[in-house]
């Protein structure tokens, strides 16, 4: 009974959702209760004021959507008629949405086979055109017709391909929609794990882009996948949210379907007194809307609390409201169901001769119904054949054509083959004299090559050299350094504490006193001068700290000294990231600039700035001193501009020097693939 309602639902309440112009049908809507005659007489107006091209052909679809919910036939008229002169001017958006519409009348009226070969000729159309929204909107539409058909299979396959275009456009509102319907698909093959899991893709999806029927169809195939899974409890409460979004959207079919498996849910578990409360909401709602559908299934589940209370009198009493209402709405399969029901009762009381009565009707009305089945199965099978016979004509006729467009291209190919040889001739004579050119320009062009290449390979030589040199000082400093300050500079310490003591002990004239104290100055001078030649030779903080640290302490010991007013400044610079090499050779770079500052320039001020870039760093060193002439400096080659241009090209960078006389004088230089 459920897989029946939700069958019914996604074939009718969805299909207007899944077409790409869900705009039209959605303004149909809400003008075809009272007032959409007049929104037809303006479509009508600007139909008849309009050129015969792509906006006539979007006002008869317009058009067709007003009609769609009052007159089916001529909202079929209209979709044709936008289909056609889409076709005329090779609008691709029109002629999609044309058949895709003609499809979704067809598919109501349960034409499924002529449904499907609309949708499979917008397909084509969609695909040739790379027109990817109207593609997975008709992949969409035909996956609902084979699930009404009860492909579910082939349903699931043109669900994926539309899920997949979907996401791959961000078109999240038809996305949510999809997610929603194959999750039923998934139930019907009682693949609950995956009907579960795209039910609440569909759900939360469907709240973030405000898709209301995508929610209430997620919460549906939730709750029967949760049922499924036997968890009822999750069930209900998901099964009660439905009814309440379905209600808010005046969903009628939606909130009957919650109710019915609520009421199945507390039926399953025998707690009657639920199943009453259930049974009545549904059939109280339904009157008041007069949703026949509803009140059947109402009176039904009131009937089975009935039933399971033995309170057979009463459950008589809906059995044969059940029969008249089914009756009434000349449904087949209400009225089958009734049967049932009444004969089920008859047999409870013992009533046999009842009971084969109500029987033999329900045995009348499967025949009905199989009939019907076999003539729906037959009338299918006529429109596939039909269907097939149109499209063997149709190949027939393009075989025929092809083969006069073959004969013609024959004639012309033998045309072509006889140019083609004397072009051929042609072309050989001139690439031949080409190739002879071509040759001595590759023999030339490979010398300058292989000249180019040795004159790498000596500049990677002498940039191997320079490393080495760089990273031989760069240890022997470390070493002596250290040498210096833990050897040579501990004893000399050790000899002034020694003369401390030994001053204490012994009674000396003050002559002798004075002449002590000279001593003892000028090995404080040597300790202090010792300390300053390895600090020079491998700063301290550079090691300890990082080279932020040292250039900052060089630059203030320089700022501090008085002969120079000196500011340095650092950006994003990471103190420990750069390996001790590039370090000592930065530190050597800066201290290099600053030295020839302090020595030729005759500044007042000066600025040491350094700046990380992405994966780079940058050095600007500048003062406002005398200036130079650059062409003095590359003339000179003096060790230390040599120093600083080997240093800086070992770190694979460059240097920019900007000066003229009495305008100071700005270096910048760039060190790529620093990591700072």
């Amino acid at each position: 009974m459920a897989n029946f309602i939700l069958l019914n639902l996604k074939a009718q309440s969805m299909r207007g959702l899944l077409l790409f112009m869900a705009t039209f049908i959605s303004l149909g809507a809400a003008l075809g209760q009272s007032n959409w005659g007049k929104g037809r007489d303006s479509l009508i107006r600007a139909l008849a004021r309009s050129r015969q091209d792509s906006n006539a052909a979007m006002t008869m679809i317009y058009l067709g959507a007003q009609y769609e919910y009052n007159q089916q036939d001529s909202a079929l008229y209209y979709f044709r008629r936008a289909y056609d002169l889409s076709k005329q001017v090779n609008y691709v958006r029109g002629m999609v949405n044309g058949l895709s519409l003609q499809a979704g009348l067809l598919a109501d009226q349960n034409k499924l086979s002529e449904a499907i070969a609309l949708d499979s000729e917008a397909i084509a159309i969609a695909a040739r055109a790379s027109y990817k929204k109207g593609l997975a909107s008709v992949y969409n539409n035909i996956a609902i017709a084979y699930d009404r058909r009860g492909d579910d299979v082939t349903s699931i396959d043109y669900y994926l391909r539309a899920i997949a275009i979907n996401q791959e456009v961000g078109d999240n509102h038809n996305l949510s929609t999809g997610y929603s319907n194959i999750a039923g698909v998934y139930n019907n093959l009682s693949e609950y794990g995956k009907g579960y899991s795209y039910s609440l893709k569909g759900i939360l999806l469907g709240r973030q882009v405000g898709d209301a029927s995508a929610v209430e169809s997620g919460y549906i195939n939730l709750g029967s996948a949760l049922i499924s899974l036997k968890k009822p409890d999750t069930a209900l409460i998901v099964l009660y949210d439905a009814r309440i979004v379905a209600r808010d959207n005046n969903d009628y079919d939606i909130a009957d379907q919650a109710l019915n498996d609520i009421c199945a849910i507390y039926q399953q578990r025998r707690q009657l007194a639920k199943l009453k409360a259930s049974a009545m909401e549904m059939l109280n709602f339904a009157r008041s809307v007069n949703e026949r559908q509803g009140i059947f299934y109402g009176l039904q589940e009131l009937y089975f609390y009935y039933l399971l209370s033995k309170d057979y009198s009463q459950a008589m009493v809906y059995c044969r409201q059940l029969i008249a209402l089914a009756s009434e709405e000349r449904v087949n399969k209400y009225l089958d169901d009734a049967y049932r029901d009444a004969a089920t009762l008859e047999l409870a009381q013992g009533h046999l001769d009842d009971y084969f009565r109500y029987n033999d009707l329900k045995d009348s009305i499967d025949g009905l119904m199989l009939s019907d089945k076999v003539l729906k199965n037959t009338q299918e099978l006529e429109t596939r054949f039909s269907l097939h016979e149109k499209q063997k004509e149709i190949d027939d006729l393009q075989k025929q054509s092809r083969i006069r467009e073959l004969v013609v291209k024959q004639q012309h190919l033998m045309n072509a083959v006889l140019g083609g040889i004397m072009a051929v001739i042609i072309l050989v004579a001139f690439l031949y004299r080409r190739n002879y050119r071509q040759k001595k320009k590759l023999l030339l062009t490979d010398g300058l090559l292989k000249q180019q290449r040795i004159t790498e390979l000596e500049k990677e030589k002498q940039l191997l050299a320079t490393e080495a040199v760089l990273r031989g000082q760069v240890e022997e400093r470390s070493r002596l350094a250290k040498d210096l300050h833990d050897g040579l500079g501990s004893i000399l310490s050790g000899v002034k504490y020694s003369f401390i003591n030994m001053k204490e002990n012994l009674i000396i004239t003050p002559v002798a006193a004075a002449a002590f104290e000279r001593g003892m100055g000028m090995l404080d001078r040597s300790i202090h001068e010792l300390r300053r030649v390895a600090h020079n030779m491998m700063p301290e903080a550079l090691m300890k700290f990082g080279l932020d640290t040292a250039l900052r302490d060089f630059c203030d010991s320089i700022d501090q000294s008085g002969a120079i007013r000196l500011t340095y400044k650092s950006y994003h610079v990471n103190e420990t990231s750069i390996p001790d090499t590039q370090a000592v050779a930065i530190y050597r770079i800066v201290q290099e600039l600053v030295n020839n500052i302090l020595k030729h320039a005759g500044a007042k001020t000066a600025l040491v700035q350094l700046v990380r870039k992405a994966e780079a760093l940058s050095i600007a060193v500048e003062d406002d001193g005398k200036g130079f002439d650059q062409a003095v400096l590359r003339e000179s080659e003096g060790i230390g501009y040599l120093n600083l241009r080997n240093r800086v090209a070992w770190l694979n960078g460059t240097i920019d020097i900007k000066t003229e006389s009495g305008k100071g004088t700005s270096v910048n230089i760039e060190l790529p693939n620093i990591a700072v």
